[in-house]
């Protein structure tokens, strides 16, 4: 096994004290509440990012790319870049939190 793979054992090590404390009924709902958090963490920055851009520039993506077309400034394409990016990854993030909800019922 890989060293940065974790094993089981060290799974369950990580997870214990949350059992034990009794914040957890099991390792089982520790890791879906952990994996569900750690995602919707992700969907929030990716829509702070969105957010940001949409103010910033008064106008949603599509519209942005419309008005940029073969004139956009490097600032602009940068951003271009980094609002495709978010509006992709918000995407992928939303589409891995309803398989996870899916999964944990």
């Amino acid at each position: 096994m890989h060293q940065n793979q974790l094993n089981t054992e060290q799974i369950q090590q990580l997870l214990n004290p949350l059992i034990i404390s009794g914040i957890y009924k099991n390792q089982v709902s520790a890791l879906n509440d952990i994996i569900l958090e750690f995602i919707k963490n992700k969907l929030k920055a990716y829509k702070t990012i969105i957010e940001k851009l949409e103010l910033k520039y008064n106008i949603d993506f599509n519209g942005f790319t419309i008005k940029i077309k073969n004139i956009a400034s490097i600032t602009e394409e940068d951003d271009w870049m980094d609002w495709k990016a978010a509006l992709e990854m918000k995407e992928a993030w939303s589409k891995t939190l309803k398989s996870v909800m899916k999964n944990a019922n």
